[in-house]
């Protein structure tokens, strides 16, 4: 493994951290640790972030790719199994995915060899990170491969309990104090759960329940105006 694959690994590690330390302990300081921490990785990520781009044909629209890129690094982070994959690896099929629903968006039906036949790619962009860095484990993406359509799947819901968090945070009266930030990420926590659930979990108290029905309500509601 190259030494910025390497940094890659830790960074990742330092952020699944930093996360685990703030659903334990909601507030502005661990919060501010999980920033730093993404932050770090995406600065780590950025070659391979520019490569990707580059690969999509999306250079044009770079600003919005690299935004697509930053929400499927927040997904990866929060789907990721250490156990499966090396990070570095891993993450390339989020990116992946972003960016061909970018580039599906902006430019329809467009094929994906056909957008990026007149795209030249270089030798030299690989080359600080090393071979190693770029070429896929093969018992890794195996391993990926066949969790693929899970991956994508349970990233577009960590994007809609996200949206629907954002407006529940903007709502009025909303923000505040310390138990309103705990009491909206216990809410998130436990839509999330029920939004694409792996497994049959325990039988909901009636509250919620409530929470929950709310809740895909409002994201069903938000789907179908966008």
């Amino acid at each position: 493994m190259s030494a910025k694959s390497e940094a890659i690994e830790r960074a990742a590690e330092a952020l699944i951290a930093a996360r685990t330390e703030g659903e334990a302990a909601p507030g502005p300081q661990t919060r501010a640790g999980v920033d730093r921490a993404f932050a770090r990785l995406m600065t780590l990520a950025a070659p391979r972030i520019r490569y990707f781009i580059r690969a999509h044909g999306l250079s044009d629209v770079a600003e919005d790719a690299e935004q697509a890129c930053a929400i499927a690094l927040h997904c990866a982070i929060g789907r990721y199994d250490p156990r499966r994959a090396r990070f570095a690896t891993y993450m390339a099929w989020p990116i992946r995915a972003e960016l061909q629903a970018l580039r599906q968006r902006l430019r329809g039906g467009q094929r994906g060899g056909s957008a990026r036949a007149g795209v030249p790619l270089s030798l030299d962009a690989l080359a600080g990170e090393g071979a190693d860095g770029w070429l896929a484990d093969p018992q890794a993406e195996a391993a990926t491969e066949r969790a693929a359509a899970d991956r994508l799947a349970n990233a577009a819901a960590d994007r809609l309990v996200a949206a629907w968090s954002a407006r529940r945070r903007l709502a009025p009266g909303a923000r505040g104090s310390h138990r309103t930030d705990a009491r909206l990420a216990a809410e998130e926590a436990l839509v999330r759960r029920h939004l694409l659930p792996v497994e049959a979990g325990p039988r909901l108290c009636e509250s919620d329940r409530h929470i929950v029905r709310r809740a895909l309500a409002d994201i069903a509601r938000h789907a179908a105006a966008g």
